[in-house]
């Protein structure tokens, strides 16, 4: 009788533990499923923020402290003013999330931001990783000496065998690594003003970053040439992590608007990095004008 008694007993708490454990188990799950099916794009709606990587520390004319904050806060640059747009046509606001200029991309993927926009290049190796944007700008190599070597270095092909200072991570960096050149020949900087600083005192025999990179900071300083011929043209592309095609297909979608209802060409007039090549990825003049800050 005990026996059976003990029996029923057992049996009886089987069922409620078991009724208990499905209750619980339903109720946990599905905050966990709603969170796992919310894709990026439909999480940065939600909560009307989008979170982007930036670099502004020595990221002229992209994204960059203004120089006339004398609390060094303020931050401006012709990507600044895209994102303002960008978001505006998205209807939410944006945070700029710093990160070095090389890391930006793994900082991405770690989840810190959702998605990339600060002069990265489009390559092979990158787009193994990560996915991009159709491209939003042409940019082109230029090569800057000091103003006593003009005439000395004309060409990459004139500085073989010699230092050359460029961004840690930037596209320089392969170009020249493809035309010969070693590690121990190529110094990297975590800036793209530093490069300039170096090489006026000495330290560096030439600076390949990009055109607008080159005529930002070496573009006033009488002991810097830029040298005019440029070469090794790439495209910019705004990053995302690939699994975020939602998001992808929305910032295509917005590039495309701003391409051909004139904002981005405007932008690019503003900050003085308007040239025919940009019609190349489908920018068009109209009749946006660009704020300033």
């Amino acid at each position: 009788m005990k026996a059976c008694v003990a029996a029923a007993l057992a049996v009886f708490w089987v069922l409620v533990l078991a009724g208990c454990g499905g209750a619980t188990g339903k109720g946990a799950g599905a905050p966990a499923a709603k969170e796992a099916t919310e894709d990026t794009l439909a999480r940065i709606k939600r909560e009307g923020v989008l979170r982007w990587g930036a670099d502004p520390s020595g990221g002229a004319p992209f994204v960059f402290f203004d120089p006339k904050d004398k609390n060094v806060e303020k931050v401006i640059g012709f990507e600044m003013d895209v994102m303002d747009k960008f978001a505006a046509h998205m209807g939410l606001t944006h945070e700029m999330v710093r990160s070095q200029w090389d890391t930006l991309l793994e900082a991405m993927q770690a989840q810190r931001t959702d998605m990339v926009i600060n002069g990265i290049e489009i390559n092979a190796e990158r787009l193994q990783r990560y996915a991009f944007s159709k491209p939003y700008y042409v940019y082109e190599q230029m090569l800057v000496v000091r103003i006593e070597d003009k005439e000395k270095y004309g060409s990459l092909d004139g500085l073989k065998g010699k230092r050359l200072g460029v961004l840690s991570g930037a596209e320089a960096e392969n170009v020249l690594k493809r035309a010969g050149w070693t590690r121990d020949n190529i110094n990297t900087y975590e800036d793209s003003s530093l490069p300039y600083s170096d090489l006026e005192l000495g330290r560096t025999d030439a600076v390949l970053q990009e055109q607008m990179i080159a005529e930002y900071y070496a573009g006033r300083n009488p002991k810097l040439y830029l040298v005019p011929k440029t070469f090794s043209p790439g495209r910019y592309g705004v990053a995302v992590r690939k699994e975020d095609t939602a998001l992808l297909a929305e910032v295509d979608r917005i590039l495309e608007l701003m391409k051909q209802n004139g904002e981005l060409a405007a932008i690019y007039k503003k900050w003085n990095i308007w040239n025919d090549r940009q019609k190349e990825v489908g920018v068009l003049e109209g009749p946006a004008t660009a704020t300033g800050n």
